[in-house]
């Protein structure tokens, strides 16, 4: 990581645990998104990828993000435009379908979890490939120089599911939003 990544690193895990406020909390807490890529590869990593003409849709289990792909020569948006899921374009190259995605909210794409993987100046190259009837070969690779001193790449391989897309309800019985402010809370009223 680069110095500021890792200055980042550090103020992102302390300010984690101060959770004064719910806009000071992460966006899994909050039930808005996971990111991707994904770097979980158990609970919740099902995905359900749907193709058609103009677009691919990659939607996962968690939290069921949902993105939607425009594929061929459209443009990203201005830079001055950020979104949580940043901007992602499709093409392909020849079996592969490769998305680069840019325009991530300088709060927004928490990279699996992670906030402290990522920030608004990444750019994301994704490649999809089949490998087997079973089998896609997810590699992608995280270019951000404000985070890391050289861009780096990882190969998943994801195996077809046997089970379906069950439903995230994620705020549903959640107590832990609550039970965090109220701790943030009662530091206050002792002075911490």
């Amino acid at each position: 990581m680069t110095p500021a990544g890792l200055k980042r690193r550090a103020a992102t895990v302390a300010f984690g645990r101060i959770g004064a406020s719910v806009q000071e909390m992460s966006l899994q807490d909050r039930c808005i998104h996971y990111g991707f890529p994904d770097l979980f590869a158990a609970y919740m990593a099902v995905y359900r990828i749907v193709q058609g003409p103009d677009y691919v849709a990659i939607q996962l289990e968690k939290i069921h993000d949902t993105r939607v792909i425009p594929i061929g020569n459209s443009r990203h948006l201005p830079g001055s435009m950020h979104q949580y899921l940043g901007d992602s374009r499709g093409r392909w190259e020849g079996d592969t379908l490769v998305v680069e995605s840019t325009n991530f909210h300088p709060k927004g794409n928490p990279m699996g979890g992670y906030s402290v993987l990522s920030d608004e100046n990444m750019k994301l190259v994704e490649r999809f490939r089949r490998t087997a009837d079973d089998t896609l070969e997810y590699t992608f690779t995280v270019d951000n120089p404000t985070m890391w001193t050289k861009p780096w790449t990882a190969t998943i391989y994801w195996k077809r599911s046997r089970g379906e897309l069950l439903e995230y309800a994620c705020h549903e019985g959640n107590y832990s939003l609550r039970g965090m402010l109220a701790g943030a809370r009662a530091d206050e009223a002792a002075g911490r």
